[in-house]
């Protein structure tokens, strides 16, 4: 997706559920994690923090544009 294109308000729009989808997978993460005598696959880790840090970059970006397209 090319936020560059977008809108102030297409933005702030994409922020929002960016920073929901965040907080989801953030939840799901611990409930997943925090079940005690789960097994859960080292590999089922490393994607949950691959999914929370692509996010977090997202965020990032989507926020220095509106930054950017708001002064």
């Amino acid at each position: 997706m090319d936020y560059a294109e977008m809108s102030l308000e297409q933005l702030q729009e994409e922020l929002k559920k960016l920073k929901e989808t965040l907080e989801e997978v953030e939840e799901e993460k611990f409930f997943v994690l925090g079940q005690s005598g789960f097994h859960v696959s080292g590999g089922k880790v490393k994607q949950y923090e691959q999914e929370i840090s692509e996010l977090q970059a997202k965020i990032k970006e989507v926020e220095k544009l509106i930054k950017e397209k708001s002064n």
